[in-house]
């Protein structure tokens, strides 16, 4: 979402509509309820809303901030308008405390709502402000019109229940509908080829997926976009993939003798040894017992900012401040996916090699796995919306990489053809996580082992990973007889079409 909201626009103008028409036909109508304090506040409040519902001001709002926020932003709004509009024809011509409430309780949520569907600050407070004092004024005026106060009450208390509740129903139905779209689309998805997926993806014109297949050693390449097949070739962050490149340094650091997958993390960073920490083994199977990751108060900045990526600004400092504060046990923990874990693996690979993480590994994609176009935290390339890094960061290791489909097939090709002796070990499995995902299940993917990084998919023979930023996901992955491979990398959100992973794991089938 941009500075101007377009349905923010289209809002006010169904709002505005009858109240002009009321205004129209009503020009010498008369104030009931004259108080001046609340009537000030009513405009103050009313005039915030009509401003921010159509203009965002930058560090004051997010935007839609949540999968299938826009949907819920749109629908929402839109019955409550129709509610609006049914409602004013209705008791156009009446007067008395439902109209009363109606009229000014679904505005005041329709405000209400939306600060909050695109997390804006300044629409939120102006929303608060026109909802109590024009609900006040509205059930002041209505009184002043009917003394029948216990009528008046009752009323009123049927009418604020039923529009409550109504827009209760409204966010139930609509998370109703999405779970049964969803469904549908799973089942759609089963009868769908892989290139029948790519070819659904690219109905957005600036869509590019980048597809290589290794078969008995032969690579093939395919970009596709809204026009077909092309021959550019476009450089696309990989997202969590790279945490395979940071499995496949430290077996290196293995290979050399830096490094044991049953050393502590202690022996390596200052942490002192007072207590237990996690050893490189479980941080590299991601059951270590640390989270996916750890508010840090920059998150929020990030957010209001509009820089896409959350772990912007957190540097090392505060990754290592966390480990010295974080109490595990010494076990193994259930698997959770935690790109704090691998920010951790980074902060050891730099006290083994003394430099930072980002010097490292591209010196390590440079001249030990010779490929180009491949660049830890490189921030930029022929595509848009790039995750921005500070040099400090700390979760660079856990996914900065950006890189090309043709680097990408030779790199899956080192693994398919073992051409680096240290690399068998990190596809290998190390320990049974049963992790599947129902959604995944259904589309025959599975987590049933993890190597180092890598997931191994036993039912299927497949060896995987996935990976996704703001605007990219990826997939890559080979048969675990190193017959057939695949990598897949787009300029699509992984919210966005159909997942990248859905399509690599048919596409590895020959479906």
């Amino acid at each position: 979402m941009d500075w101007f909201n377009y349905y923010g626009l289209d809002i006010m103008a169904v709002i505005m509509t009858p109240n002009i028409i009321h205004a129209v036909e009503h020009k010498n109508q008369v104030v009931v309820y004259d108080n001046k304090a609340a009537i000030i506040f009513e405009q103050i409040g009313r005039y915030g809303c009509f401003a921010f519902m159509i203009f965002n001001i930058p560090y004051t709002y997010i935007g839609f901030w949540f999968s299938f926020g826009k949907i819920f932003y749109i629908t929402v709004n839109a019955v409550l308008l129709l509610g609006y509009c049914i409602s004013w024809s209705v008791l156009r011509n009446k007067n008395g405390i439902v109209k009363a409430l109606l009229l000014s309780i679904i505005p005041s949520s329709v405000f209400i709502v939306s600060s909050i569907l695109i997390a804006s600050i300044l629409l939120f407070v102006f929303a608060v402000i026109f909802a109590v004092t024009h609900i006040l004024i509205s059930i002041k005026s209505a009184k002043t019109e009917n003394t029948n106060e216990p009528k008046i009450k009752k009323k009123a208390i049927i009418s604020v229940i039923a529009v409550l509740l109504s827009v209760a129903l409204i966010f139930v139905g609509t998370l109703g509908g999405l779970l049964v779209y969803q469904q549908s689309s799973f089942g759609k998805l089963k009868n769908m080829s892989s290139l029948d997926m790519i070819e659904y993806c690219c109905s957005d014109k600036n869509t590019k997926i980048s597809v290589a297949f290794i078969e008995n050693g032969e690579i093939t390449y395919h970009i596709y976009s809204q026009n077909g097949e092309e021959t550019n070739i476009y450089d696309y962050e990989i997202g969590s993939i790279s945490k395979t490149f940071v499995g496949a340094l430290c077996a290196k650091a293995i290979n050399e003798n830096k490094l044991s997958l049953t050393d502590s993390i202690a022996k390596y960073l200052d942490l002192g040894n007072d207590k237990y920490y996690p050893t490189i083994e479980r941080l590299l199977t991601h059951t270590s017992g640390y989270a996916a990751y750890y508010f840090e108060s920059s998150m929020i900045g990030n957010k209001f900012a509009h820089i896409t990526n959350d772990f912007y600004g957190i540097g090392k400092d505060k990754v290592l401040h966390r480990v010295q504060n974080i109490v595990l046990e010494n076990k193994d923990y259930p698997f959770v996916y935690s790109n704090f874990g691998i920010s951790v693996l980074g902060l050891v690979l730099e006290s083994i090699y003394s430099d930072s993480f980002t010097n490292i590994m591209n010196d390590f994609i440079r001249n030990d796995l010779h490929l180009q176009n491949t660049q830890a935290a490189k921030q930029n390339g022929n595509l848009n919306k790039y995750w921005k890094w500070k040099q400090n960061d700390g979760y660079i290791p856990a996914g900065s990489i950006i890189s090309n489909i043709e680097s990408m097939a030779i790199y899956l090709q080192l693994y398919m053809n073992n051409t680096i002796s240290y690399l068998p070990m990190t596809y290998s499995k190390i320990k049974d996580i049963n992790a599947n995902q129902a959604a995944y299940e259904a589309m025959n993917i599975r987590m049933d082992s993890v190597g180092m990084t890598w997931m191994l998919d036993n039912k299927n023979d497949i060896i995987w990973h996935n990976g996704a930023t703001t605007d990219f996901n990826s997939y890559i992955g080979f048969t675990q007889d190193r017959q057939r491979g695949v990598v897949i990398l787009s300029n699509l959100s992984a919210n966005d079409k159909i997942s990248m992973t859905v399509i690599g794991a048919r596409a590895i089938k020959k479906n």
